[in-house]
């Protein structure tokens, strides 16, 4: 950590001088606690109540809202469940949600911009509950969603995913799940300040496009942490944020390489050459202290390797992530 003393004159009050020096030796880092970072900044999941039986809407705290019909809900065994029931939703909205959720915008490696994601739960005494098939998307009594829209964003080409296994054969080692077309009929859901739609199920549900890039002009992506700056570090983080679109990747660590990359869910080149973009990498230390590093400006280029070393998080960091 860098110090400084700030002399004001050369013979003056020793006494000044010695407290001074004193209390800059001893400074010490304003820790930040990752839990209640997460906890404050995160999007976290919000618990609602309502009747099965005859039916309600919530309203989420970014302004989601969700109707279920009546008799919406089933139980594992088909039987259609009636009275109180908790409903847990996560609103992402932006590319910081995006960032600290870890849902990254890909669709079997290739790149999504973001309209909105969501996650839904419902449970009645602690039994996971599953959409009533009488209530699918194309029925007469659907469960309804109105997604918040950013109309920054042009909403061409916006469609529905749902998260599924990915189509890689097996040949990738990144085995998590990933964003699948759900329904490819866009314009009929978007609306002046919303995306409106029915949903196929509880989980994750996704608004986005797919991104069209000429296949010279993809290419893979790498960062390493500098040697030695990961020790003691846990849940390393490391992700790509695309300045001018809505759209956060997340790079998984090789082993063998020793560094952060995008080959493992990608069969494919999938980074965009020339795109602008910020590495972000987001840690913690066995005390829970929270660490960060970032590189912003960056203009991707082929087979790009960028370098960090994650160090204690302060507020301008925090008041980085906010401004995303």
């Amino acid at each position: 950590m860098k110090k400084f003393l700030f002399v004001t004159a050369i013979i003056g009050v020793f006494s000044f001088l010695f407290s001074a020096c004193h209390k800059e030796t001893n400074m010490a880092p304003q820790w930040i606690n990752s839990t209640a970072f997460y906890a404050q900044q995160g999007s976290n999941l919000q618990q609602f109540t309502g009747d099965a039986a005859s039916g309600f809407t919530i309203t989420g705290e970014r302004g989601t809202e969700i109707s279920f019909p009546a008799g919406a809900f089933i139980d594992g065994d088909g039987n259609v469940v009636s009275g109180q029931v908790h409903v847990g939703i996560i609103e992402i909205l932006t590319k910081k949600d995006l960032l600290l959720s870890g849902v990254a915008t890909e669709s079997n490696g290739q790149l999504l911009e973001s309209g909105g994601e969501l996650y839904i739960e419902v449970l009645q005494n602690g039994d996971t509950l599953k959409l009533n098939p009488d209530n699918l998307p194309w029925s007469a009594n659907p469960v309804q969603v109105k997604l918040p829209r950013d109309t920054g964003i042009d909403p061409s080409g916006m469609i529905l995913f749902n998260q599924g296994s990915r189509y890689d054969g097996n040949v990738l080692t990144d085995d998590s799940f990933t964003w699948l077309v759900f329904d490819e009929s866009p314009q009929a859901m978007v609306q002046p300040y919303s995306y409106d739609f029915n949903i196929p199920n509880f989980g994750w549900i996704n608004v986005d496009k797919f991104l069209s890039y000429p296949p010279n002009q993809l290419t893979f992506t790498h960062v390493k942490l500098t040697s030695g700056s990961e020790t003691g570090l846990q849940d390393v983080a490391v992700m790509m944020v695309f300045e001018n679109l809505n759209a956060v990747i997340g790079l998984n660590y090789d082993p063998a390489m020793q560094w952060f990359g995008s080959e493992s869910f990608s069969l494919s080149p999938n980074i965009p050459i020339g795109e602008q973009v910020a590495v972000v990498v987001i840690a913690k230390d066995v005390q829970d202290n929270l660490y960060f590093a970032k590189q912003e400006n960056i203009t991707v280029t082929a087979n790009g390797l960028y370098t960090l070393t994650p160090q204690p998080a302060t507020a301008q960091d925090i008041a980085w992530l906010n401004g995303l």
